[in-house]
């Protein structure tokens, strides 16, 4: 009995909250084209960046950044490696986060993390290790459904399905 009372308070509440768009609803219906076909805006062919989603900037400076300034401190703590691969591919994401390109932050971070797994460029193999560890723990692996190497994921401990593939 209860929860039929609390459906009806529930559905009234909602009727009432809506009450005032209605009238913007029914404007706008009145705008449609009288054809009855689909409105002109909505027949157009889908748009090359149908990929792209506008992301918040906020969100950008935080962990793009904190992985840059962690480059930064690196470079300093290990001067014999070369980051320089490792800045240029941090650069890339950060356009394509403010761009709100998705599946060029999901392949560049990608590569990033194969590229720490790898010690490419050299990098020792600490400095690696505390990188990887770091990013790890900073990037919105799941957002993005990011790849992480299984040698790396399983060294930190990270929550990587069987099949190797992305985290989800």
């Amino acid at each position: 009995m209860y929860t039929h009372q609390s459906i009806r308070l529930t559905v009234l509440i909602a009727a009432l909250a809506l009450m005032p768009w209605l009238p913007a609803f029914a404007a706008n219906a009145a705008e449609l084209p009288s054809g009855g076909g689909i409105p002109e805006f909505m027949g157009a062919p889908p748009s090359a960046d149908s990929m792209v989603r506008p992301v918040d900037a906020p969100l950008t400076a935080t962990w793009v950044n904190e992985l840059k300034n962690a480059l930064a401190i690196y470079k300093t703590k290990y001067p014999t490696s070369n980051f320089d691969a490792y800045i240029n591919k941090l650069t890339l994401v950060e356009g394509a986060v403010s761009r709100g390109d998705r599946r060029v932050v999901k392949v560049e971070m990608g590569a990033f993390f194969k590229m720490l797994g790898n010690r490419a460029s050299g990098i020792n193999e600490s400095a690696a290790e505390e990188l990887s560890n770091f990013a790890q723990m900073v990037t919105p692996v799941r957002e993005y459904g990011i790849s992480i190497p299984r040698s790396s994921a399983e060294q930190y401990g990270a929550d990587v399905p069987s099949s190797g593939s992305a985290v989800q």
